[in-house]
């Protein structure tokens, strides 16, 4: 039975990924929620306020909360499962390994969280008041197509973002453990996820506007014509619009989410290894 139970944890990696990185985008994405609404409303064209300021914060919950667990396991799952077969191939260079792990995630995570982020952001932005009204206004209107408005401006926010937060966040652990002689605590991985988390955050932040305003539908054309036509419109600062809610979601939201997948990954892999010995 020990020899059995070795051989079904062999893809123990692959399935704390699955649910660790499910509960931890769950829990973030609920408890941060009107955050992120404050963000959406601030880079929406017509301003914060029309956009609904601080009025029904909570609208496109439920599409978040729809797509936030698949898409963190989806992502944490294609990362882990990726990372050693590059490694594999391109020997220990860690920073390169992670950063292309990460990509990997975030294509294969966008597949369903630019939908979710389509409907969110409208829901968001007040333009449909119900998850039915806009996932049906939208496939009506225009077609299946409409729900990956802004796909590759997704994917080129999220694969630098990725680049930045992750190799960070590792190395910072290593850091962390190589100074203190021990691997990093949970809330040490949390710590080093919201720093990691926060200044990717920033620095991406023009990528993240012209997403918005590609998914709200204030946009004519595709990355390039958004970029052009914000600078040209409102001023090149106006790529900045939202950085402070952004910058403190990621922040907070690093925290949290490293957090809560190094203690679920601690909690899951303690409870495999003692069906092991038993």
């Amino acid at each position: 039975r020990f020899a059995n139970n070795m051989g079904a944890a062999g893809d123990l990696s692959f399935r704390i990924a699955l649910l660790a990185g499910g509960c931890a985008g769950t829990t973030v994405d609920v408890a941060l929620f009107p955050i992120d609404t404050i963000k959406t409303r601030c880079q929406a064209k017509e301003g914060f306020f029309a956009a609904g300021g601080f009025k029904g914060i909570y609208r496109g919950l439920t599409a978040a909360a729809a797509g936030s667990a698949p898409v963190a396991a989806l992502f944490f799952s294609t990362y882990e499962t990726v990372k050693p077969r590059i490694k594999s191939q391109i020997g220990d260079r860690p920073v390169a390994v992670q950063a292309c792990a990460a990509s990997a995630g975030e294509i294969m995570s966008s597949l369903v969280s630019v939908p979710t982020e389509v409907v969110k952001q409208r829901m968001q932005a007040g333009h449909f008041g119900s998850l039915r009204e806009a996932a049906c206004s939208i496939i009506t209107n225009e077609g299946p197509m409409g729900f990956y408005i802004g796909y590759r401006t997704m994917l080129l926010r999220e694969i630098p973002f990725a680049l930045m937060q992750f190799p960070l966040w590792e190395h910072m652990k290593q850091e962390v453990s190589d100074w203190q002689g021990q691997p990093t605590s949970p809330w040490q991985g949390a710590v080093c996820g919201s720093l990691a988390g926060s200044l990717s955050a920033a620095v991406t932040n023009p990528l993240d506007m012209v997403k918005t305003r590609q998914m709200l539908g204030q946009s004519s054309g595709g990355f390039t014509t958004t970029m052009s036509q914000v600078c040209g419109e409102e001023g090149a600062p106006a790529l900045f619009r939202g950085v402070g809610p952004r910058t403190f979601w990621m922040g907070l939201g690093g925290f949290v989410f490293f957090g809560a997948y190094e203690k679920f990954s601690s909690l899951y892999a303690s409870f495999v290894e003692a069906r092991c010995f038993e």
